[in-house]
């Protein structure tokens, strides 16, 4: 490998930037011998490393947990029209972040981007050594989230859900984020709470699961028999007219209740299980699988919620990403997972990152799998790419 001379290498920027981002690569979206060529010289001065990809290629790597990349540079005109898609990625990609930059275009402020103006390895090093641009950085107010469930401020991402016995994709689940138009992408977290209380979760149910049902029925995500898990918070479950318009947007989508499952999220705690169990019989009824979501130690009166008709348990992702470090975590989850299989559910583990929690998780029983190994939340466009990169990956 060529090396820049001393003289044009300054040690002061490589160590901040080192020390900022021990063991950098960057990730190139260019066909541009010329952007490659500035690239690849900024990256040998910084003493970090370069891994060049088309757009799809590019999607692929982002979706997964490793490699981690400090940065995403994309020229708009090699992206293979997934310009948009690839600065939904790199907003996941978080812990460490991954910073998008666009090559030689102005920067785009309402995705939160910064450019890279000139190709040329200074206005390359300038952009890298840069802070990045602060994430969720300010908070959200009730009528921003009523104006976002008014307009088209709310997206939709899918998280793959794979098979432990033979890595087979079997479902995906919707889940909801928030484009601001000042702050960029935000997670549930940052809206999801404000919006339960203010009384608005079935709005935003009912928006994801007619976007879920549009989607599967347009034959985007390519496998006809995935399925689909929509989250219900209790209240929102608990509402009669719930499953009426849940239903009605099934069939209008044409879509099979038997791949549908309603995900129960537990804001606050169940007291009334009378009222949940005929619920969850008329989810049965029409068809539909119902699931515990995030299942942990913290869960109150998880034994009466195991004894009403629901047909899986998810574990929650902390509680599992400790399976190998913390024998009170070990213990709950066999124990947890022998109780749910014995009430005839089969388990899903969210939070798998490793193959060290996927190995353990997989002895202890647990059916399936959810988590950065498999995949990060996808936009839409990323699922197929993705479905052909795992079989890939599983046939290989």
């Amino acid at each position: 490998m060529h090396r820049c001379p001393p003289s044009t290498r300054d040690d002061g920027i490589t160590d901040r930037f080192l020390r900022r981002l021990p063991g950098a690569t960057v990730l190139l979206v260019s066909h541009s011998p010329v952007w490659r060529q500035a690239v690849q010289d900024a990256a040998i001065l910084l003493g970090c490393g370069v891994v060049a990809a088309g757009g799809r290629d590019a999607l692929a790597l982002l979706a997964r947990a490793a490699p981690q990349y400090s940065h995403l540079l994309v020229d708009q005109a090699d992206a293979e029209g997934l310009f948009d898609e690839l600065a939904d990625m790199a907003t996941e990609v978080q812990c460490p972040d991954t910073d998008m930059l666009v090559l030689g275009a102005k920067a785009n402020a309402d995705r939160q981007l910064r450019s890279i103006p000139l190709a040329t390895a200074g206005s390359v090093i300038e952009a890298l050594v840069a802070d990045p641009l602060p994430r969720n950085r300010c908070g959200i107010d009730l009528a921003e989230i009523q104006a976002a469930l008014a307009g088209s401020w709310i997206d939709t991402r899918y998280q793959p859900i794979v098979r432990f016995a033979d890595r087979r994709p079997v479902g995906l689940e919707a889940l909801a984020r928030l484009s601001h138009p000042q702050q960029g992408t935000l997670s549930p977290d940052r809206f999801v709470p404000i919006l339960e209380q203010a009384g608005l979760a079935g709005r935003l149910t009912e928006l994801v699961s007619r976007r879920a049902f549009r989607d599967m029925a347009g034959g985007a995500f390519g496998e006809p028999q995935l399925s689909m898990a929509v989250n219900f918070p209790l209240d929102v479950l608990l509402r009669p007219e719930s499953i009426d318009i849940l239903e009605a947007q099934r069939v209008a989508a044409g879509i099979d209740a038997s791949r549908v499952i309603v995900e129960l999220t537990e804001s606050r705690p169940v007291r009334d299980f009378t009222t949940l169990g005929r619920a969850l019989e008329t989810l049965r009824t029409l068809g539909y699988r119902a699931a515990i979501d995030d299942v942990g130690p913290a869960v109150p009166l998880l034994e009466p919620l195991l004894d009403l008709p629901f047909t899986s348990l998810k574990l929650d992702k902390d509680v599992v990403q400790q399976v190998n470090c913390s024998p009170d975590a070990f213990t709950f989850l066999r124990r947890t997972i022998s109780a749910a299989k014995a009430h005839g559910m089969y388990v899903v583990a969210e939070g798998i990152e490793n193959p060290e929690i996927w190995a353990a998780m997989s002895a202890l029983g647990a059916d399936e799998a959810q988590g950065f190994l498999a995949a990060r939340p996808l936009p839409l466009a990323a699922v197929p790419i993705w479905l052909d990169h795992w079989a890939n990956l599983t046939h290989a």
